[in-house]
């Protein structure tokens, strides 16, 4: 059986988030969303409750119709969220699946920079969406799939600015989790 994982911080999940759960949760028996509030190579944790970020993620999955669940193991942990503990976790809890990894291409030019990713690369298969101006040359024995065809280019850095300074793009969220940013006045939008 295949289970694939998408970690990250979703602060706020937005619609580059949606179609590649979409796309991946449709190649899976299982696929788990693993939200974080302390990401090691971002310098600096998420200022938003994880209750918020819970709730934006139960709504950006609410109509696809593939087995997704959001593991909250990362939530949980104290001090920085390494992938390879992430994963070990996830070996131990699913020892009868094979393992794949989501990931953007910003992230894979961090690679080596990872905490264990020899280990990381050699246990488990990577899915690596692309996003324009990156390229990058494998490591030796690295396996991954090189999603080309991805032309959605959204940062949630960004939508975050775009709200403070009142210039949202419509696109870049769906309906349901825009307004539960402007209800629950996230990101400074009061």
């Amino acid at each position: 059986m295949k289970l694939i994982f998408f970690g990250g911080c979703f602060d706020p999940p937005h619609k580059g988030h949606y179609e590649i759960i979409q796309k991946c949760s449709k190649e899976c028996h299982l696929f788990l969303i693993m939200p974080t509030l302390n990401s090691p190579l971002k310098n600096k944790t998420s200022n938003t409750s994880s209750h918020h970020i819970l709730e934006m993620l139960t709504l950006l999955i609410e109509d696809i119709n593939h087995p997704i669940e959001i593991d909250e193991y990362d939530f949980t942990r104290s001090g920085p969220t390494y992938t390879v503990d992430t994963i070990r976790y996830l070996q131990q809890k699913y020892p009868e699946y094979s393992i794949s990894m989501i990931m953007g291409a910003d992230q894979l030019m961090k690679f080596q920079q990872w905490r264990d990713y020899h280990e990381i690369m050699n246990s488990i298969h990577i899915i690596v969406f692309n996003r324009d101006g990156y390229h990058f040359t494998p490591l030796p024995r690295m396996s991954f799939t090189w999603v080309k065809n991805f032309k959605i280019d959204i940062s949630s850095e960004r939508i975050k600015a775009d709200i403070i300074a009142g210039e949202l793009n419509k696109n870049d969220l769906t309906p349901s989790i825009k307004n539960y940013i402007y209800e629950n006045n996230l990101y400074g939008n009061a």
